[in-house]
């Protein structure tokens, strides 16, 4: 069995990321849909709030937090119902809907989650409820950083699932193999096209035969028809992303993730993956 986990804070954005859920899992596979929500168990408030010698956890409201989870038990009754109607309105008796709720730090949770689910993949939002819900832009980012599991962060704007035309950002990496063909296999119920972009630099001569070579690779594999590769001049960096992002048609964009300066070696220290985030686009992160 497949299992997909989905991070929930019940915002409006949380059904899209589940429909995006659903898209990837296909009907072929037996796959558990899981969703988690964390909720604060602990109330943070700064020490100079309080008189000296005061302890802070004196102040903590443990009413407060019963509340909490009650209402995440209700909000996700809720979700769970919506989500039960989706997968019946398609169809696909393949599907398992499971839930959990916990409290504590959302990256540990989400990290927890992981090491006991096993997921293929994450799916979650990049905004939470007002844009201050435990999904926020910088969560998805440390999600992407600190876990070895495929990451997909779909933005709150984003108002349908498509996932057609997907750009592979490569930085040349010997790896850009083996995640293209991981791309191939985790949409491969969908008719995706892959275009695997390298942004020229510096050194062009070596990159554009590391295209070539990368491109001969897959027309001898037979997935020409699926997977194109472009190398582009890159004068300005940000205008050379969007450009290709809107003549292609670009819906979802992948990249390998790294702990710090996600393209430095790609794009140089001026574009990273907050660049990535306001491209408002269903972002996919894979791991060396």
């Amino acid at each position: 069995m497949k299992t997909i986990l989905i991070p929930v804070d019940f915002s409006d954005n949380s059904l899209i990321t589940c429909k995006y859920a659903i898209k990837i899992a296909g009907q072929n596979h037996l796959t558990k849909l899981h969703l988690l929500h964390i909720y604060p168990d602990q109330l943070m408030i700064p020490d100079s709030s309080f008189p000296s010698g005061i302890d802070s956890d004196a102040f903590m409201n443990v009413q407060f937090i019963e509340e909490l989870r009650n209402q995440s038990e209700e909000s996700m009754k809720s979700l769970v119902s919506d989500l039960e109607k989706i997968v019946a309105e398609s169809k696909q008796s393949n599907l398992i809907v499971t839930h959990s709720i916990t409290g504590g730090d959302p990256e540990w949770e989400i990290r927890n989650a992981c090491e006991e689910l096993k997921p293929e993949i994450i799916v979650m939002g990049t905004h939470g409820t007002g844009k201050k819900g435990f999904l926020e832009g910088i969560m998805a980012e440390k999600i992407m950083d600190h876990t070895t599991v495929p990451v997909i962060a779909v933005p709150a704007s984003v108002k349908n699932c498509n996932i057609s035309n997907i750009m592979y950002a490569s930085n040349g990496s010997e790896k850009d193999y083996a995640k293209i063909k991981l791309l191939l296999k985790l949409f491969e119920e969908s008719a995706i096209t892959i275009s695997v972009v390298h942004f020229l630099l510096e050194n062009k001569a070596k990159d554009n035969d590391f295209m070539r070579n990368l491109e001969d690779t897959f027309m001898r594999e037979g997935l020409n028809n699926q997977v194109h590769f472009f190398s582009v001049d890159a004068v300005d960096k940000q205008e050379a992303l969007n450009t290709f992002v809107v003549h292609q048609h670009i819906d979802t964009i992948a990249f390998i993730a790294q702990k710090s300066n996600l393209f430095k070696s790609l794009f140089s220290n001026k574009l990273d993956k907050k660049d990535f985030f306001k491209l408002e686009l269903p972002m996919l992160a894979l791991h060396e």
